[in-house]
Parts: structure tokens; sequence; C-alpha cells
């Protein structure tokens, strides 16, 4: 039985806390709440700021790991980094944890390496972006690094810039500073992978939906390993251009896209999987692949079975639909229709992320979303009746 440090202890920590417990091994989490959701699977529980390196050492120096891990946090990843380095475990570093977590050294990197990306600026105030604005008419502007779509907003005045940008600047932890980015109109894409020796295997795609009022918070991503629409081979392997290049030596990837005039520009890349359990519900389902069995073995420097991820056949028929609710606004009364949700067969995972008495509104940040849920099954036609169906019963009434 190994020791198996997990940075970070919020909801969608806890499927890695058990999976680690099912593969027979001890547990810290450690996370910034006493009552946090993943604390109640572990075998010890210490109260940390993710942000806190040094705080986290001394945890980590109290039980003395064998592995140190997280998932589906960017703000862990860092943390994760310098302790492996710290008492020499794996890990993929503090370079190129921060490469993946600091949007602004990703950029300047990608320009280097020619890889396709949005025309950017890093700036610290409003007036910086006003070139960017005047240039491209509509910018995107985002912290230096967040996750969740914290701080993130499109802009198409001056006035917005400069209601929105000391949000972004709140929400960037390495440097009181923004990026202004140009708009790019298109589809966006997801694409969740994992790197073994060294090498990057692709196992799952989205296509997004943004809620109408906010473009860029996800309402719905389609997951299917063909489209009829767009290359997704081409997508693949742009994904896998990337995460080589940047030479991430183990884990899991999680990077997002938009198809802009015949090509795929990346939006982002995270050493994570991806977040609202993407990774622990929707990767193996559609991959068949148990990738956080390959994260603690790699973690652990166990070897693993490359050749079955190398020889794996992804079905053409598996489909999934990962779904937020969009209920409007207003103080809720009551939520009809969860017995659906309960019982459906279908249904993968569900969320419900609102109460009564509780005012919700348009969402400012993924975080905020009312809740979600995710069904898959084979046939893009099948599944998305079945969601439908979904979408009508659950119904928030208000007062």
């Amino acid at each position: 039985m190994a020791k198996i440090m997990v940075i970070a202890g919020g909801d969608w920590q806890i499927d890695l806390v058990k999976k680690v417990k099912s593969m027979g091994h001890f547990v810290i989490c450690s996370n910034l709440y006493k009552n946090s959701p993943a604390f109640s699977y572990a075998d010890a529980c210490e109260v940390a700021d993710v942000l806190d390196k040094e705080k986290n050492f001394e945890i980590a120096k109290k039980y003395k790991p064998d592995a140190i891990i997280s998932d589906q946090s960017d703000i862990a990843v860092p943390t994760v980094a310098y302790l492996n380095e710290k008492l020499g475990l794996c890990g993929i570093g503090t370079t190129k944890a921060n490469l993946f977590t600091d949007k602004s050294l990703q950029r300047q990197v990608c320009h280097e390496k020619g890889i396709a990306i949005p025309d950017f600026k890093i700036c610290e105030t409003a007036e910086d972006a006003f070139p960017m604005l005047e240039k491209y008419g509509t910018i995107v502007i985002k912290p230096i690094d967040s996750q969740s779509s914290r701080g993130v907003y499109t802009i198409r005045t001056k006035e917005q810039l400069a209601e929105k940008c000391n949000d972004s600047i709140a929400w960037s932890n390495r440097r009181k500073a923004f990026l202004a980015e140009e708009y790019m109109q298109g589809d966006e894409f997801t694409v969740d992978g994992l790197v073994v020796n060294g090498n990057h295997y692709p196992l799952c795609i989205s296509v997004k939906e943004m809620y109408p009022k906010k473009a860029n918070i996800s309402r719905m991503q389609s997951y299917s390993y063909l489209s009829e629409k767009y290359d997704y081979e081409l997508l693949r392997e742009t994904n896998k251009k990337l995460i080589e290049t940047f030479r991430l030596p183990m884990g899991l990837t999680h990077s997002e896209y938009k198809a802009y005039k015949g090509q795929f520009y990346l939006i982002e890349a995270g050493a994570r999987g991806g977040g609202s359990n993407l990774s622990s519900k929707i990767v193996p389902f559609m991959s068949g692949i148990d990738n956080y069995e390959y994260l603690i073995k790699e973690a652990l420097g166990e070897s693993t079975d490359e050749e079955k991820i190398r020889q794996n056949r992804y079905s053409k028929d598996k489909y999934v639909i990962m779904r937020f609710f969009d209920f409007g606004e207003g103080t809720v009364e009551r939520i009809e229709g969860l017995e659906i949700l309960k019982h459906h067969p279908m249904l993968i995972d569900y969320r419900i992320e609102i109460s009564p008495g509780d005012k919700i509104r348009q969402p400012e940040y993924g975080r905020l979303r009312p809740g979600h849920f995710i069904i898959g099954g084979n046939g893009k036609e099948y599944v998305e009746r079945e969601a439908k169906k979904i979408l009508d019963a659950v119904k928030v009434k208000f007062k």
C-alpha cells in the first residue's frame, strides 16, 4: 500500500480520491475548507489553501507520501509540481506546470513555436488593451491564471473594458495583469487526453454550445469520435503535436480550441483533466481507458500498459452530452422532475447546485452554473432525444 496525497478536495476530486482508495492506497487530501467534499473519502484530511505551497509542503513532510497528484483544478497544478520536485517524486516539473497554467507564458511559447493562437497582448490596465479593441472591434479579456472561466469577458466597447478589466485582474494569481485577445467567431472544442511515457493520446473530443447571454461559458458539450462538419482527425493531430511540442512528460491533458478560417486555434491547454467530472466520468465512458489508473501508476513510478492505449479502437457510435441547466433567473420555490435524474438508465452523472430559496442568475463563470447532467449511449439521435426528455422534465418554479 502506497501513500498518495491529493491536492484539492472539492466535488471534482471525489472520484480521484475514490480511485486511489480502490487501488488499495492510503489517501491524504488537503483543501481549504474543513468540510471539503472529498474529505469524506480520504484516510487523512488537512486544511490548506491549494495555492499555499509551503503549507502543503509541511503536510507532505508530515505524511511522507509516495506520490502527489490532483485533477480538474488548474490552480493545483503548480503546487503539485512544486511538492513533487521538493520531495523527488514523479511529476511534470515546475517549468511545465507554469507553462500549462500561466496563459501569458503559454501564449508566448505558442507564438515562438508557430502554434496557431489568437492575436494577444499582456495588459495591466484598460488603456493597455485599447489598441487591441480598436484593431479587432471585439476582444476577449481573461486572467493570467484562473479556472472555470472566472474573469473572462467578451468586450466590444471601451466602457465595457474599463468596467470588466479589474475583475479579470482580480482573478489573476501570479501577478496583476490580464490577457486581451482577438475574438474569433467559430465553434469551440475540447480535447481530453493522456500522456504515457511522453507520448500523447487524445481520448475524447467535444464541441461546445455556449449560454446565449454568456458567450464564454459552456451550456452543452457533445462528445463523439466523428463529425460531419469538422475534421476531428486534424483536431486530434493538432492537439497531439501541441502537447508533444510542450514536452509534457506524463499525466492528463485538457485543451480547448476554436475552429477559425479552416484551422483549429488553441484557446488554452491544461495539464489536468476537464472539470465537472469530464475526466473522471466521460473520458473512461467514451474511450474505455481508465485514465486515473494511468495517472496514479505513473505518479508512483510504476509501469503502465501503453500498448493498450496505442491499440485502442474507439466506438463510432458512442455519444455523450454534458448539459448544464439554464433555468432562468429568480428565487427558487421548488425544483421539479428530479426523479428522472435519479432513475434514467443512461445517466452517467448529474448535479443540482441550487435549493429552494436560492436566488439564481445567469452565471458569471462556470462554477456558478445551477447544475448539469451527463448522459451517454450509442447513437447521436438517441442520446439527444433522451437528453431532451430530461430537459423537459427538470424545471424550476420561481416565487
